[in-house]
């Protein structure tokens, strides 16, 4: 297919900068462009040091459902399949020396490729080695299977007040866990740039395409039997696309944007779940111009829209569009004025809904991957740029809110596909690792993404070669059931 980005030999044009100006893209020569069609090694995975014995209280918040923060994935300049990518000098050095991250090889799934969906006791953590960027992250705690630790406590027997010290020996902490799902009934074929979303115990699964054919189905999980089922929805007819976004209000699903070839939407659809119906929704006035890798997210009673690409250029532009009809019946797009600067225009980044402000991480302009960070306060509607040290890239990935972390999982470094998991510590704006038992996901982008009773459900994807129909579960374990969170303000504790 052919791109829609400029070409990697030609010098990049210059980018809006939040200030109002522009920036040149220009970047040391170390720093190559590659397409997505040529072979990629696996990338080395993030080191995971052991489970802190000590976590701080946390569970998951009201907030914590961070609707389509994947932005359905990515999408072509943007375009998902002719994404360019940067490759540092140090990355091409070990892919010339033929360095493998064998931890995260695969070799022959065998027989169906599917797992038990609960793990296993005596599972071992896998542990690859750190990238030279992740090398000074904050690592934690002793895993499974740490030197046990003597515990001095006063006890008083019946009949004898002298205290007693007594020694317990430590028992295992709690940890997260993979697994690859045993899934039943009409599975959804292998896609890439899907949205996922959850609605009371079911994921619903929309669009998406495995590198020759876009989908317009919906497919349905039911979380209690891991049983999937095709929708046999009515209404009016949805066109086949990909890198759109989906955004669950109630019982409905706000699907927007995307693409199919060379085409990309503008259209507005709604589908509501209980009556399996779609709705093309009426438009009064003018909205968002057509695109795809956008990320939406529900605020307010309103569904926000923001970034994306049309085939020509990245987008960071801000709409957002009331979730009730007016009294005519149509839906009301408007375009929304911020302070402070937005961030450089983006596809393939997140956007994730925390208490009042949205975090928009990570993505690409089609020409460079982006690690940077930037707050929108809803109330104020003002941007806020924040620095993290050390600055992680990722285009492509999915990144979910858990208590006061944002857990940042897969997509593409700018060098490789990742199968990391990232947690970003929201009160200190710090990167920190945990270990994380069972086997992960092949490294990939372009999944979906949602958390739902206590586990993250991974999607799907892509890494460059293969496109994948797999489901896995990130096991949060005890940041699912620990304490409420008190309320806490982003950054507060740098």
């Amino acid at each position: 297919m052919s791109s829609n980005l400029a070409s990697p030999t030609s010098p990049p044009p210059p980018v809006p900068s939040p200030s109002g100006g522009t920036r040149s893209l220009h970047r040391s020569p170390s720093r190559t462009l590659r397409s997505e069609h040529e072979a990629m090694d696996d990338g080395a995975a993030m080191q995971t040091a052991s489970l802190d014995q000590t976590l701080s209280a946390m569970s998951l918040s009201a907030s914590g459902l961070s609707l389509s923060s994947s932005g359905g994935g990515g999408g072509d300049a943007l375009g998902d399949d002719e994404a360019l990518s940067v490759m540092t000098s140090a990355a091409a050095a070990a892919a010339k020396a033929g360095v493998r991250n064998t931890a995260n090889k695969r070799g022959s799934r065998g027989g169906t490729g599917e797992y038990s969906s609960r793990p296993h006791t005596n599972a071992s953590a896998s542990v690859p080695p750190l990238p030279a960027t992740m090398a000074a992250l904050p690592q934690y705690g002793g895993g499974f299977g740490g030197p046990s630790r003597g515990t001095s406590a006063g006890a008083t027997n019946d009949g004898n007040k002298h205290a007693s010290r007594i020694t317990e020996p430590r028992a295992p902490t709690p940890a997260m866990y993979w697994s690859q799902m045993r899934t039943w009934g009409a599975r959804p074929p292998k896609m890439r740039s899907q949205s996922l979303n959850v609605v009371g115990n079911n994921i619903y699964v929309f669009g998406g395409w495995n590198n020759t054919v876009c989908y317009s189905d919906v497919y349905v999980l039911d979380t209690e039997t891991m049983f999937w089922s095709r929708m046999a929805a009515s209404g009016d007819a949805v066109p086949p696309c990909r890198a759109h976004t989906a955004t669950a209000v109630g019982h409905r699903l706000f699907m927007f944007g995307g693409g199919d070839g060379t085409r990309y939407f503008n259209d507005l659809y709604v589908l509501d779940t209980r009556a399996c119906v779609w709705a093309r929704a009426k438009i009064a006035g003018t909205g968002p111009s057509a695109r795809r890798t956008h990320t939406c997210f529900y605020y307010g009673g309103y569904v926000y829209l923001f970034g994306g690409g049309d085939g020509h250029r990245a987008l960071n532009d801000l709409w957002r569009v009331r979730a009730e009809p007016n009294a005519d019946g149509a839906y009301e797009w408007e375009e929304v004025d911020t302070r402070g600067g937005r961030p450089f225009p983006r596809g393939y980044h997140t956007s994730t809904l925390v208490g009042n402000q949205v975090v928009v991480f990570g993505g690409s302009d089609g020409q460079e991957c982006f690690g940077d960070t930037s707050l929108l306060n809803l109330d104020t509607m003002e941007w806020s740029h924040v620095t993290i040290d050390p600055p992680l890239t990722r285009l492509a990935h999915s990144a979910t809110l858990v208590g006061m972390y944002l857990f940042v999982i897969c997509g593409h470094d700018g060098a490789d596909y990742a199968n990391q998991v990232l947690m970003l510590k929201l009160d200190t704006l710090r990167w920190e690792t945990r270990a994380i038992y069972g086997t992960p996901p092949i490294p990939r982008g372009y999944h979906a993404c949602a958390l739902h009773d206590g586990r993250l459900y991974v999607h799907g994807g892509y890494n460059g070669q293969e496109v994948f129909d797999d489901l896995y579960t990130l096991e949060l374990s005890s940041y699912s059931y620990l304490p409420q969170v008190p309320e806490f303000v982003i950054g507060c504790h740098r």
